[in-house]
């Protein structure tokens, strides 16, 4: 069915239909670059993705004569041909949809010098205007925060809360890397009912040298100044990833609660 299908330039192989409007959601983040004090937002579309065998499975359905391997061949095939394409250092057109092309990426030190190459795709108008009718099921402010998923004691190995005094912690998780004005990592006192002590002139600063610094895991030594008390680790950082810039605010993760022994 496939074999020996041509078409002009303008004819092209994908045939668009209309179909039921879907839904989204979108969590609104300040515009930290906002001039002259005002305050405003971008908005970050949650996204649910298609995996290729989704796919597969809505292409087998709309093409009911052909069959899924027959499907997953062609699909495949022309993946394998858009990328030799490509690397042969052409722009591919992918039908109805937009295009695929080479750009140069960031700067380059002299007139004659050469830029890292990347790809970028330009949607076409009928693209663009396919979502256009996307339900925003909601939209929501949330204050970006960091996360600890793991707390691991590094003499014992274990991650059930317990550390052995004097020794070292790995705290694994999101946005966990410590830089910019104020930022750091205590350990707060945990109070009676579970509660971190609100005062933080008796939280315990970690003042050596972090050996991991990551925005995935911290690895640090425990402070001497700890009792065998309970507590929970606060981690607030003003770290914006490899763009450069700080943050105006701190962003902060806060444990479980760990235990010295």
């Amino acid at each position: 069915m496939w074999k020996g299908a041509r078409m002009s330039e303008n004819n092209a192989f994908i045939k668009l239909q209309e179909s039921a409007n879907g839904r989204v959601s979108v969590k609104l983040q300040k515009n930290q670059f906002a001039k002259d004090g005002t305050e405003s937002y971008y908005g970050k579309v949650e996204r649910y993705t298609y995996s290729t065998q989704n796919i597969l499975d809505a292409m087998a359905d709309a093409v009911p004569l052909v069959d899924l391997g027959t499907v997953t061949s062609v699909l495949n095939a022309y993946a394998n041909t858009v990328l030799k394409v490509l690397a042969a250092g052409n722009a591919v057109k992918f039908g109805e949809l937009g295009t695929f092309y080479i750009a140069g990426k960031g700067t380059v030190e002299s007139g004659n010098g050469k830029p890292k190459l990347t790809v970028k795709f330009s949607a076409t108008q009928t693209l663009r205007d396919a979502v256009q009718n996307v339900e925003i099921a909601s939209s929501e402010y949330v204050a970006p925060s960091g996360m600890i998923t793991n707390v691991t004691d590094v003499a014992t190995g274990k991650a059930d809360g317990s550390l052995t005094s004097g020794g070292s912690v790995l705290v694994e998780g999101s946005s966990l890397k410590v830089g910019g004005e104020n930022s750091g990592i205590w350990f707060a006192p945990v109070t009676e009912s579970g509660e971190i002590n609100s005062d933080e002139s008796l939280w315990i600063k970690v003042e050596s040298a972090l050996i991991y610094n990551q925005p995935s895991k911290l690895l640090f030594a425990l402070p001497q100044s700890l009792s065998d008390s309970k507590y929970k680790i606060v981690v607030r950082t003003r770290y914006a990833g490899k763009s450069g810039y700080e943050r105006k605010y701190l962003v902060e993760a806060v444990s479980g609660t760990v235990t010295l022994a």
